[in-house]
């Protein structure tokens, strides 16, 4: 019988081990997690582990989840994204406190915490029903499907998840997908987020910043991508601080190669634009688009009315500002202040939806 209470009394003593970077199981999935093909470095992932599990006591999430939870239980389908560590923990957290069967697929980018925790959680609750499984089992097997992707990935799942099997033989498996219902889907596709300044930023604001847009070197849909400023802003106190930050969290080793083509089509075009010592981070300037990971546009502007229009129309997952540039914005997603981008609360809503109610409607 599901007693979420003990499960969430498991999850807290789980995440209480998992804090000890000596902790045997936590230690192994962070070795392996680093041998895989993702721009993951030691002190990233360290951060990423310990700020998770840090939320994670049985008085948290029992305010998260209250008293929310599905009437019957099903297969839930969790299609997680690579692109950060831990990433899709809170989807899992979601799944299994709602009642229901958990059934997982990660990427190899991040092939080993999520699994390394679900199972070592196990040893603390062995009722959990959680799974991890190829994609095409996946979608054959889930009753509710959660993916978060690409945009061109997301779109085939919505048309069927047609040609997302390894070969033609895998890809009959796949024809369940069909049967999910769009009401039962939870598609998250490309997002980033937006940092907007005024000019009265202080020298510990910038510092903030820096995290914001570097940490996990870009690649998050939480990562500001996209600064505005008041036009005539000299971006020299972010550039400083981006570059301390570099000393904190050294950069990922295959950064360089990946921005080294982006500078040269900025110097090719004759582009405004700035980057580190050894390519450690790229910012140019430029219309409000967001570039490749790791390269962060700067953007003028005259009247803050022409950030909240272009906020409008953006997938920007939140917006990151001091409290007094927060009061002038018109964006009705998350609002942060500078420094919280990358620590992500058990109760953040990617896009806007609030995954548990999701889950409990189910």
């Amino acid at each position: 019988m599901f007693d979420r209470r003990e499960l969430m009394r498991a999850v807290a003593a789980a995440a209480d081990a998992w804090m000890d970077p000596d902790y045997d199981h936590r230690k192994v999935a962070v070795e392996e997690t680093l041998q895989a093909p993702n721009t993951f470095t030691e002190e990233a992932v360290t951060f990423a582990v310990n700020q998770q599990m840090s939320l994670l006591t049985a008085k948290a999430l029992g305010e998260w989840i209250g008293a929310r939870s599905a009437s019957s239980c099903c297969t839930v389908g969790v299609l997680n994204a690579g692109n950060i560590p831990l990433a899709g923990l809170q989807d899992f957290l979601a799944a299994i406190l709602t009642g229901h069967r958990y059934l997982g697929s990660v990427s190899s980018k991040s092939p080993a915490l999520l699994p390394t925790f679900v199972a070592d959680l196990c040893r603390f609750e062995r009722d959990i029903a959680a799974n991890f499984a190829p994609l095409h089992e996946l979608l054959a097997g889930a009753d509710a499907l959660i993916a978060t992707g690409s945009n061109e990935t997301i779109a085939r799942l919505r048309d069927g998840a047609r040609g997302l099997a390894a070969d033609d033989a895998q890809d009959e498996a796949t024809g369940k997908a069909h049967d999910i219902p769009m009401a039962r889907c939870l598609f998250r596709g490309h997002s980033f987020a937006v940092g907007v300044l005024d000019g009265m930023e202080r020298a510990d604001t910038y510092e903030r910043l820096a995290e914001d847009v570097l940490l996990h070197e870009g690649f998050g849909c939480r990562n500001v991508a996209v600064m505005w400023a008041p036009r005539g802003l000299a971006p020299d106190d972010l550039l400083e601080a981006m570059a301390r930050f570099r000393g904190i969290f050294p950069v990922h080793g295959n950064t360089a190669g990946r921005l080294a083509m982006q500078k040269a089509l900025l110097e090719a075009i004759g582009a405004s634009h700035a980057y580190g010592e050894d390519l450690e981070f790229l910012v140019s300037r430029g219309e409000p688009e967001a570039q490749h990971p790791g390269h962060l546009r700067w953007t003028e502007y005259d009247d803050i009315a022409d950030v909240n229009a272009w906020l409008s129309r953006q997938p920007v997952q939140l917006v990151v500002a001091a409290s007094q540039v927060q009061k002038r914005l018109t964006f009705e997603g998350l609002l942060l202040a500078p420094g919280e981008a990358q620590r992500p609360t058990l109760d953040w809503r990617p896009d806007g939806i609030d995954t548990v109610d999701f889950l409990s409607c189910l």
